[in-house]
């Protein structure tokens, strides 16, 4: 396990739906870590990890926030997205 101060930050809406969802802590810390970059954007990113072999995706506002996690169905958690916005070029 990494150090506490690689531990990511919970906002209270991140809480709220770990304890509804019975999501334990040290799961949702390592899928913010280490897990599957779903998306990315300049402010957010969705990761994809497994919780008893159910798909959960950790959203994290940047640098290190957690603001929101959910079980994601099959199909959608198998897919992998990375979006890079192009940059306009002037004529």
């Amino acid at each position: 396990m990494s150090s506490k101060t690689n531990r990511p930050v919970y906002d209270i809406h991140a809480v709220k739906r770990m304890v509804q969802r019975q999501l334990p802590v040290d799961v949702i810390d390592r899928i913010a870590q280490v897990g599957v970059t779903v998306q990315e954007s300049r402010h957010r990113v969705m990761k994809r990890g497994d919780v008893n072999g159910k798909p959960i995706h950790v959203v994290l506002a940047k640098p290190n926030t957690v603001i929101t996690v959910y079980a994601a169905d099959e199909w959608d958690s198998t897919i992998t997205v990375c979006r890079k916005r192009k940059t306009a070029v002037s004529l």
